[in-house]
């Protein structure tokens, strides 16, 4: 204060005035500059915050770090208000021609049930669409997709969505918000996604839902050798949660390039209660379909317990063209394939061979599943609008004459799925007392096993 004061006197009175008026114009504006930046850091996901800091990595493991998405880092953005909840993964320019319309945005995003929006007073949705200093608010169109069955966030329900929002012609908007009117601020701006174009695209791409639990780090490597045998040239894969042993498996491949390795966060920072990962599963899903939609061919969705066997063909490639073939002669294509789920038990008899080679140990297997009961898909990319762990649940408009989903016959292809048995006491001894031998997956054997050999010696001893 006495410093001040000092100042202040070595000018003559009419400066000092001036002065001190010049001073207090200073203060106002920097106390409106703390205000604003205090209700922008409230109205900001974390993930935009980090964002603004320029944290662009994550360090996953001791001694090495992991690049994951610069702009975004696997944080939601919370473009909640007092109405309703809204988390958004990410942000993508959908410009496919199947559409049958002008290019739309899609959000892979967590809500509140929608159906109880209009319960709230809330019947419309608008989209902010920006592009450098342009800014344009655009009405939503039609309900969001849902990609899931719903989980309590928090304690509350909640539920996984696709998010549409129409652009404008000659716009490619770089960041969008929603707000629940044409007024709204919203200081959370998602990023846009475009994604790359490739001028020749690739046969298949896998799409795992988020990463959870405890992994064995060995059967993840069998898991990926596995995949490369069968004809798939990347595999997305998105941590939630993970050991670093697992996570240095993760990061060998994404370093060899047959893995996309990103981040997917909890939506709060705090402790998440029980089974809340539902909810991120199907959005790390459908953010890996759109993300390389334009890059592959056909998109494989599979856990990392399971995979999709042709039984008279040697990979995937052969048996999709000889499935497409026969939807041409039959008269009756068919966007999206579904294969029927069959269990090989781990509390069957197994085989003496490598404990880190899982595929050629169990070759026992139950009866297959029932139609429709935990089967897994290879989809069309181009057609596929928002996909759940099982299923395509939709198709753009191009597609929609088509039948949307064709059941592949067990003796062609099944989804060969290995675990302990989790039915009741009863249900399981039934159906292990009837299980059979299956020695489909000798065919690999030698190639599989040298290849396992040669990663775990490389990455984990």
């Amino acid at each position: 204060m006495y410093a001040i004061k000092a100042v202040f006197s070595c000018f003559p009175p009419l400066h000092r005035r001036r002065l001190f008026l010049f001073v207090m114009v200073l203060v106002v504006i920097f106390l409106i500059v703390q205000i604003h930046q205090q209700k922008t850091m409230e109205n900001m996901s974390i993930a935009a915050i980090i964002m603004n800091i320029g944290k662009n990595t994550y360090d996953a493991l001791s001694g090495s770090e992991i690049q994951f998405d610069r702009r975004v880092n696997g944080i939601w953005f919370n473009l909640s208000n007092s109405d309703f909840r809204f988390y958004v993964y990410s942000a993508f320019y959908d410009d496919r021609p199947s559409l049958l319309s002008l290019p739309v945005i899609r959000l892979t995003a967590v809500s509140d049930p929608y159906a109880e929006f209009s319960k709230r007073n809330v019947t419309r949705l608008y989209c902010v669409l920006r592009k450098d200093t342009e800014v344009k608010v655009v009405e939503m169109k039609g309900e969001p997709k849902p990609i899931g069955f719903g989980w309590p966030l928090n304690k509350i329900n909640a539920r996984e969505y696709i998010y549409t929002c129409p652009t404008l012609e000659g716009m490619i908007p770089t960041s969008v918000s929603i707000v629940k009117s044409k007024t709204e601020y919203s200081a959370a701006e998602v990023p846009v996604t475009l994604p790359k174009k490739p001028e020749t695209k690739r046969d298949f791409c896998v799409c795992v839902q988020a990463a959870y639990g405890t992994l064995d780090p060995y059967r993840i490597i069998e898991w990926m050798e596995l995949q490369k045998i069968l004809g798939v040239s990347l595999v997305g894969v998105y941590v939630l949660s993970a050991s670093e042993t697992v996570l240095k498996v993760f990061k060998h491949y994404s370093d060899e390039k047959f893995v996309d390795l990103r981040k997917i966060d909890y939506m709060y920072t705090s402790e998440p209660s029980a089974k809340e990962f539902w909810l991120h599963l199907t959005p790390a899903i459908n953010d890996c379909i759109y993300r390389h939609m334009y890059e592959f061919k056909r998109m494989v969705i599979v856990d990392f317990d399971e995979f999709i066997m042709p039984r008279k063909h040697q990979n995937l490639l052969d048996l999709v063209s000889y499935l497409d073939e026969v939807s041409t002669a039959e008269r009756s294509p068919h966007v999206n394939f579904v294969f029927r789920n069959n269990y090989f038990f781990f509390d069957l008899e197994t085989r003496n061979t490598s404990e880190h080679l899982t595929f050629l140990k169990f070759r026992k297997k139950v009866a297959v599943s029932p139609e429709g009961y935990s089967v897994k898909s290879i989809i069309n990319p181009q057609a596929c609008t928002h996909m759940h762990n099982h299923y395509c649940w939709g198709v753009t408009k191009n597609y929609t004459s088509q039948g949307i989903t064709k059941s592949v016959d067990p003796e062609i292809a099944l989804n060969q799925h290995y675990k302990k048995c989790h039915f009741s006491q009863k249900e399981c001894q039934h159906q292990l007392e009837d299980a059979t031998q299956d020695d489909i997956m000798l065919r690999f054997k030698d190639r599989l096993s040298r290849n396992v050999r040669g990663k775990v010696k490389q990455i984990l001893d």
